[in-house]
Formats: C-alpha cells, sequence, structure tokens
C-alpha cells in the first residue's frame, strides 16, 4: 500500500491522480477520463505532447463542504521527461501543489465564500516545461456570504508532566509537509515516539496556503496532523506571501507570531525569523520582547526554536539577520537553538555571541529533513556535525539540568540512529526544588520533638534543609537529612514546625504545611514583653493600649505599672487610669503573666499626663483677602501647658472646619453681598478647648458671571466696516462690559451692545463672538457665533503703465493694449497709481493684474523710486531704475484669470507710486494695460 495514500481516506479526502505517459505507451497512474472531464492539450518544446485533464469534479457542478478533486496528466506523444509537480488555482490565486503520483487532494469549499469558482491546474514537467491551465467551473453552496474568518485563538496545548528523573520527550523537525511519502516515514517515526511536545520548524509547501495545509500538513490521521494535540510550531518563509501568511494563521488559530511557555522545567520561545515578518533586529518589537522574556525567565535550561539557521554549511544560505538575536541569547545561556530550512541534519558545537566556542554557549540544530527533499552541503566546518543522507527527525529526551539528543533517520523499514549528544543547562537557575512532603512530629518526654520527611527534589539537585518552629528557623541541615530533633523546647508548649528545601543557586522550596504538637512537662516559660505600650490623655484619664504579648501555653493576665509601682492588674490590652494626678507628667509600662505564674519583662515606658488646663483663646482673629466665592483667614497661636493640636474655626456660629495650621480659605461663602462672622478655638491633645477668639466680619464679594450675550448680528457695512449689535446679558452686580473677539482674538470691548469693527480687510470672511464681564472680573462665555465677509475695495486705476525692451531701446510702448514682461529678450513694466484723500492707515495694498498670456515663471514686483516718467515719453534708455528689493512674485501664471499680489510695503498712504514688473526666467507674458477694459488695479484697505 502507498504509504501517504493510506494517510489520506478516500471517503473524507480528495484525491487528484495524475497518469503521465512514457514514449509512445501510455502508462497511467490513476483513474482514465471520464466523459465529464475537462481535457487540454499542449506541445512541449521538448517534442511531446501533454494532455491534462480535470475527471473530477465535473465542470458546472455545485459542490458543498469537503469535495475530491482529480485530475490526469498524460503525454500521448513522444518521450514524457516525467511530472515535477502539479499546480492549483482558485480564481486566479494559489490554492495548492502536488508533488508526488498520484496528485490528489480535498478542497474544503465552506472555507470559500459561496458562488461560482474558476479551479485550473497546470502541470510542470521535470525539463522545466509547463502546461496551460485546465480550468473548471464550479459552484460553491455553503451559506456563505464571504470567507468565513477564523475567529478561534491560539493556545499552548496541555503538556504532560513528567518526574525528576522521568524524561520529557520532545520531538522536532521543519520542511516536510509537501505531502510526499517521505513525510509519511518522518511522521510515523514521530508519533511513535509519542512525544510530550512537538515542534515544527516551518515550512508548509508549495505556500503554506490553507488548501495545503489541510492537505499537506494534515488533518487529525495525516501527516503531521496526527501531533497537533502536541504541537507549537513557528512560521517558514513558504507560509508567507509578500508579507501575509494567512494560511499558517488561520490553521494555527490566530497564533502570534512570537510566543513561550514552560515545560517540565525547561523554557521554551518561538520566533518568526523569517525576512518577511522583519523583526529582528534591536529595537524591533520581536527582539526587545524576547530580551524582556529571557530576563524574566527563571529557568537555567531554554529552547529557542526558528526556521532560519544563523550557522550553516548547507545550500540554503544562512541568516546573518539572526545575529543580534543569537548575541542576547548567549548573553542569558541560552541551551538550545532548534531551526530547519536546509533540509538536513546538522549539529553545532556549543558557541557564544559572534560563533565564537563556548562551553558554556548555544548548541544550533538544524533539523529539515521532515521530507519535501533533501538537499547537500556547499562547505565544511569543524565546528558541526552533519548529515544529508536521510530524512528524519530529533527525539530530545529533557531532564531539569539537560538534553539528550538523538537525530533518527526514517525510510519505509523504521528508522536508524544517525546522532546522539548530551547538552548540559548553563543558564542561572532560578527553579525551586519541591517542597518537602509529609512532614510529622513526634513529641518526646524529655522534653524534645522529632521531625521526619521525605527527600525534596530540584533539577540541579537539592542541597539542604532548613527547619522552622513558629517561624522562626532553628536548624540548617544537609541533604541527606530527612530527620531531625528538636532539644531547645519547653515543656507545656504548642508549637508549629516546616521545613523547606534550598539548592545549590540558593533558591528554595515553599515551606511545608505547619505540623503542631504540644511538649509535656511544666510550664517554665515567661510571657514575652507587650509591645507598642501608646498612651492617649484626656481631661478625665490617662488611656494605655498595648499589643498582646505572646506565651508558649497562654497569656492570662497583664499588671500595670505607673511609676514603677502597680495600678492596676487587666486581662485585655487596654487600661484607662482614672486616678492619676492631673497636671503633671507620669511614667507607665506592662508586663504579662501566664497561669503558672510567670511573669514576663516589662514593656518599653511611655510618658503622658492627664491635662485639664485649656489652651488661650487664638489672638488676632482676621481676615487677610475676599476674593469671588472666598474668604482667606489667619490668626496667631494659642498657648498650652501641654501644646495645642489643631483649632476649630466657627462661622456664624457653626463649626465650619478643624485644621493644625493657623490660616484657612473658605471657599463655602455663597452668595455676593452676604456678611459673615467668624470665631477660633484651641484644642490640645487631652481635648480641652480654649475661649473663642476676637471675631472677624466680612462681607463677601461677587463669584457669578453675567449671562451669555445673545444674538450676536454682523453687518459688513463696507470694505473695511463691520457693525456688531446683541442682546445685552444679565448679572447680579450689574454688567460692566463687552469683549469682542474677531476670529478667537479679541480686539476690543463694548460699554453698550454695539461696536465698530473698522480694522477688517476686504474681501475677507470673519467670525465674531461677544462676552460679558462685571465689576469683579467674571466673565460669561462666548455667545453664538455671528459670520460675515466683508466687500472688496473701490480699485484704484492706473494712471500711466507702459513697457520697455532692451532689444528696442528707443521703441515707446505707453499706448499699447498689453504690458509685457520677459527675460529674453528683458522686457519689463511700469505702472503708476495716485493715491488721495485717505485719512486712515493702509493695512493692505493689492496689485491686480489681468493674464492676457500667462506663464510657467511669472513676473516680480520691484519697487521704483522716481514717478515722474511719463507713459508716453518712457523707454529702455530714459526708464527710471528699478530697485532690487522683491516686493511680491507671481510663480505662474495662467492666461484668463486676475492675479492679486499684496505690495502693501510699497504704498504707504496718500501719494504717487511706482512699481516695476519683470520676469522671473525666460518665459514671456503680459497683461491688460489701462487702455483695455482690464486695466491694473490697487486695492486699499484702510483702517479709520
Amino acid at each position: 500500500m502507498n504509504p501517504r495514500r493510506a494517510t489520506r481516506p478516500r471517503a473524507a479526502a480528495a484525491v487528484v491522480a495524475v497518469v503521465v505517459s512514457t514514449g509512445l505507451a501510455l502508462v497511467a497512474s490513476g483513474p482514465a477520463e471520464s466523459a465529464s472531464s475537462t481535457c487540454q492539450t499542449s506541445n512541449a518544446p521538448g517534442g511531446y505532447t501533454v494532455l491534462v485533464c480535470v475527471t473530477q469534479p465535473a465542470t458546472g457542478s455545485t459542490l458543498v463542504g469537503d469535495t475530491v478533486v482529480t485530475a490526469t496528466v498524460n503525454v500521448t506523444v513522444g518521450t514524457s521527461p516525467g511530472v515535477a509537480k502539479t499546480e492549483w488555482s482558485i480564481d486566479g490565486d494559489q490554492l495548492i501543489t502536488d508533488f508526488q503520483s498520484p496528485h490528489q487532494f480535498t478542497i474544503s469549499t465552506a472555507d470559500f465564500a459561496d458562488g461560482q469558482h474558476t479551479m485550473g491546474v497546470t502541470a510542470k514537467m521535470r525539463d522545466g516545461y509547463v502546461t496551460p491551465a485546465t480550468a473548471i467551473t464550479v459552484i460553491f453552496a455553503n451559506d456563505n456570504t464571504t470567507a468565513p474568518p477564523n475567529t478561534r485563538q491560539w493556545s499552548v496545548p496541555p503538556i504532560q508532566a513528567r518526574g525528576p528523573q522521568e524524561p520529557f520527550v520532545v520531538g522536532a523537525v521543519g520542511d516536510g509537509a509537501g505531502g510526499e511519502t517521505n513525510s509519511v516515514y518522518v511522521t510515523n517515526a514521530l508519533v511513535g515516539w509519542d512525544p510530550d511536545l512537538f515542534l515544527y520548524l516551518g515550512d508548509v509547501y508549495e505556500d503554506g496556503t490553507l488548501t495545503e495545509f489541510k492537505n499537506w500538513y494534515g488533518g487529525p490521521s495525516a501527516f503531521y496532523g496526527r501531533l497537533r494535540d502536541v504541537t507549537t510550531p513557528t512560521i517558514g518563509n513558504h507560509e508567507y506571501t509578500g508579507s501575509t501568511a494567512d494560511g499558517y494563521f488561520h490553521y494555527w488559530d490566530n497564533i502570534p507570531h512570537y510566543y513561550s511557555y514552560d515545560a517540565n522545567g525547561w523554557h521554551f520561545i518561538a520566533i518568526d525569523s523569517t525576512s518577511n515578518y522583519n523583526k529582528v533586529a534591536p529595537g524591533t518589537p520581536q527582539y526587545e520582547w524576547l530580551a524582556a522574556d529571557l530576563a524574566a525567565s527563571r529557568s537555567p535550561c531554554t529552547m529557542v526554536f526558528w526556521h532560519h539557521p544563523l550557522f550553516s554549511v548547507g545550500s540554503e544560505d544562512p541568516a546573518p539577520r539572526m545575529q543580534a538575536m543569537w548575541d542576547l541569547m548567549a548573553s542569558h545561556h541560552v541551551t538550545l537553538l532548534v531551526t530547519g530550512h536546509d533540509h538536513n541534519y546538522q549539529r553545532w558545537a556549543p558557541m557564544g555571541a559572534g560563533g565564537v566556542l563556548a562551553n558554556d554557549g548555544i548548541v544550533e540544530l538544524v533539523v529539515g529533513g521532515g521530507g519535501h527533499s533533501s538537499q547537500g552541503f556547499l562547505s565544511s566546518d569543524p565546528r558541526v556535525v552533519k548529515t544529508n543522507k536521510s530524512y528524519g527527525a530529533t527525539r530530545m529526551q529533557l531532564y531539569g539540568n539537560r538534553a539528550d539528543l538523538q537525530y533518527h533517520a526514517a525510510s519505509a523499514t523504521g528508522t536508524t540512529l544517525v546522532d546522539s549528544s548530551t547538552v548540559s543547562c548553563k543558564g542561572a537557575d532560578g527553579l525551586v526544588p519541591t517542597a518537602p512532603a509529609g512532614l510529622t512530629a513526634t513529641v518526646n518526654p524529655t522534653p524534645s520533638v522529632s521531625l521526619g520527611w521525605p527527600a525534596a527534589t530540584d533539577n540541579f539537585g537539592v542541597t539542604g534543609y532548613r527547619v522552622y518552629r513558629d517561624g522562626t528557623p532553628v536548624a540548617d541541615l544537609p541533604a541527606t537529612a530527612t530527620a531531625w530533633t528538636d532539644t531547645s523546647v519547653a515543656g507545656a508548649t504548642r508549637y508549629e514546625y516546616t521545613i523547606d528545601a534550598v539548592d545549590q543557586a540558593g533558591n528554595r522550596s515553599t515551606r511545608t504545611a505547619p505540623v503542631a504538637v504540644t511538649t509535656t512537662g511544666p510550664d517554665t516559660t515567661t510571657p514575652t514583653a507587650p509591645g507598642g505600650l501608646a498612651a492617649a490623655a484626656t481631661p478625665d484619664a490617662v488611656t494605655l493600649t498595648w499589643s498582646p504579648a505572646t506565651d508558649n501555653v497562654g497569656v492570662a493576665g497583664y499588671e500595670v505599672l505607673r511609676d514603677g509601682a502597680v495600678v492596676a492588674t487587666v486581662t485585655d490590652p487596654t487600661y484607662a487610669d482614672t486616678a492619676v494626678p492631673a497636671n503633671e507628667s507620669h511614667t507607665w509600662t506592662v508586663r504579662a503573666s501566664d497561669a503558672a505564674g510567670n511573669v514576663g519583662a516589662e514593656s518599653q515606658p511611655v510618658t503622658a499626663m492627664r491635662d485639664t488646663l485649656a489652651p488661650s483663646a487664638p489672638p488676632n482673629l482676621r481676615v487677610t483677602s475676599v476674593a469671588p466665592g472666598a474668604v482667606s483667614l489667619a490668626w496667631d497661636a494659642s498657648t498650652d501647658n501641654a501644646g495645642v493640636v489643631r483649632y476649630r474655626l466657627f462661622r456664624d456660629g457653626n463649626l465650619l472646619t478643624e485644621t493644625a495650621g493657623q490660616t484657612f480659605v473658605d471657599d463655602t461663602v455663597g452668595t455676593a453681598g452676604t456678611s459673615h462672622t467668624y470665631v477660633a478655638r484651641a484644642v490640645d491633645a487631652a481635648g480641652n478647648v480654649s475661649e473663642s477668639s476676637n471675631p472677624a466680619s466680612v462681607i463677601t464679594v461677587d463669584a457669578s458671571p453675567p449671562t451669555v450675550p445673545a444674538n450676536l448680528r454682523a453687518s459688513a457695512t463696507g470694505p473695511n466696516r463691520v457693525d456688531l449689535s446683541w442682546e445685552p446679558s444679565t448679572d447680579d452686580m450689574g454688567v460692566a462690559g463687552y469683549r469682542v473677539y474677531r476670529d478667537g482674538a479679541a480686539i476690543g470691548t463694548s460699554t453698550g451692545t454695539s461696536f465698530t469693527d473698522t480694522t477688517a480687510l476686504s474681501e475677507t470672511a470673519y467670525t465674531y463672538t461677544v462676552s460679558a464681564f462685571d465689576a469683579a472680573g467674571n466673565s460669561s462665555g462666548p455667545g453664538a457665533p455671528a459670520s460675515v465677509t466683508t466687500p472688496a475695495a473701490t480699485p484704484l486705476l492706473a494712471v500711466a503703465d507702459t513697457y520697455v525692451k532692451a532689444s528696442s531701446p528707443t521703441s515707446r510702448y505707453g499706448t499699447s493694449p498689453a504690458l509685457r514682461v520677459d527675460g529674453d529678450p528683458i522686457t519689463n513694466t511700469y505702472l503708476k497709481f495716485t493715491v488721495s484723500g485717505q485719512t486712515g492707515t493702509v493695512v493692505r495694498a493689492r496689485l491686480k493684474l489681468w493674464v492676457s498670456a500667462g506663464s510657467s515663471t511669472g513676473f516680480v514686483v520691484r519697487p521704483v523710486a522716481d514717478s515722474t516718467w511719463s507713459e508716453t515719453s518712457t523707454d529702455w534708455n530714459n526708464a527710471p531704475p528699478i530697485g532690487s528689493t522683491s516686493i511680491a512674485a507671481t510663480g505662474r501664471t495662467t492666461t484668463g484669470t486676475w492675479v492679486t499680489l499684496d505690495i502693501t510695503s510699497a504704498v504707504s498712504g496718500n501719494g504717487t507710486f511706482t512699481v516695476a514688473l519683470t520676469s522671473s526666467g525666460a518665459s514671456a507674458s503680459s497683461y491688460g494695460s489701462r487702455e483695455t477694459s482690464t486695466p491694473p488695479q490697487l486695492l486699499l484697505d484702510v483702517a479709520s
């Protein structure tokens, strides 16, 4: 039986059969064509004819669920070079590549949107010839309006825990999911090992499509899919098309590009090493995540797996982009790096940063013989053990401090051990031992207590145990100890014991559950001294509190001593001394006793006084400031025999606040214009309260803003004037005025409900708002805006214009209908304007010209100081000098449009002004003169 076909049940998997003929005799390797087949013949350059047929499904079929797809390839004329592979597409996109006869696969139509689809197949012959596509049209009907997404989230599969001396078996290989027979041999070997964990090292052929994953990686009973329940994969370059790998992430339930987990004392890290993802350099998210993950790991044994090897002597180029990650891993003493990509086996000697041999370095494995193809070696290296003679996989037996490595070749007859080695873990040991289980305690009559426990375990070995009695360490024991007797116990005393284990790195296990015993014999142990004695004095008593003492059997009571003499015996940790003389300092201590009469040591002393004297009244209470909604007060310090601890402030006879300082801001005064009276009293630690201070009275100020101005109206009554009006605001203390804003900036105030803006520019859109304010400075928010656009200013027409030309120095053009500007030959235009009758300030001046012939470079406006020229008598020889300063420039000008430039710097007010137009390049242009209906214009904005 063909093993590959045995992994594809006929009832559930689609079958593609390919028939190949050699010579003139037709040799079929699959079912023959039927009447429903769709076929296409092509003639190869090698002199043979190829017939490719899709035998099922029939074109026009309606398909539901998983559907079998078959094809045949026949060489009908000439000698066949053999079929290398068949490639299927769907609607022009890659669907699946099949490398081995019989070529057959299953399409899960439910993975696609419903509707009509075109499926095509080509055959690539072994001489490189590729046939045209043989296409069929089918209809998918699975109630899918769109291709259904996979919304599941991948997680690390449940991993079997193994005992300290029991091997944790991990299988690893890549580059095998192509559907070939050799993949069956390799996966049979892997399944036979029954691994606790399997690492697939990337590459599902040819393009990692979802259909290729389902067929060549396999379902639960085929190929690598048989190991899916224990698999943690990494991605290879064949899964990517550009920057996407949809098939990989769909099949693996949206698995991350990189992740880590712990299993049986080892830390595992998966990395995306592809150049498609390209996040392996310092500063990229994946690199920084790896740095943090390695720093956080406590395991001495770390295995990293990705697709592209950094070191390789195989046919595939090594990946130097991974050097930075390698060096980072070396600094954290990673144990193993497991890779694929090269279709062979390589085991590299331990190497540190930069690939330098190091006993504590990383061992790199290249395990790419998963079954797709075998590749040779291009070079040799004394640091590597290698073989390309067989397909196979790596079996790793992991322990808490090492990995036993084996590479097994796989074939139809079974497996053969090719290479084996052991790698020790060199990382810092952060794993704690197991807690000793089953602690027992036995009371002896001496008295003493005997303890016993089973040995703890650790990945590197337990080095000792620590015994705790009532939470305090009492013994440190060697690793060989599993029993100990405590001879320092007292009689008739209850004790709790726990123990923990420690390893050579100093890691301590959790402590065992406590075991309690009570010893025999008389009680001779005194209670501990009470702690935390504190005194709180009032005029009536000094109240003492303390932390309870402890005793091996139990505390029976406490003796309270004042100035060294016992004044009371109590059972609770508190006492109120009402008999202490007033206004004198005294010292107290407390000691505990038990039922056997044992009396403990006295506590630390505490000194206090039963104070009955009130402080003096606070002097000089005063108001320091009054603001809207707030009153600030201050007073001088009171005096007291024991010291003032706080002050009480009253407003209008009611307690307002208590404060330790001598200032306070009352921000709850309420309505403006209200009268309030304040007094203060001092309080000492005993609670004695002074008489009231002098009163301080105040009248509050306004804190309420006016209402928002309503119904703002704006009217542009001239090019430089906008009239505003609005409805009046109201205020509890009266509106003082209004602020006017133009485009968000304040431009003035008004005491009335109107305002005239005489600084507006012509032909400009403005938005106005108004807010109200009162005499206290409170301001309303802005009212609703009003928008307006000012009209154009009345243009001033040029009183003279002409142009002069260097190539015609005596020619005069004052009556020409066009004003010309050119750079070759040089041609300049002169414009003269007269401004009169202006009483305000010119805030903007604009030159406006009609473009009768545009240019790509336009012109530059420059100043001319001499305005005595005449348009009828001016030529190149007598034209007034042109200044070098650029006032404005146009850039490109367009025929049949107006061009407007800001020349404010050239116009200061009333008077006659001349400007010249010079060329910005060699391109000529012309503009309407004052002899036309579109003469030069000067537009002025004047602020009154």
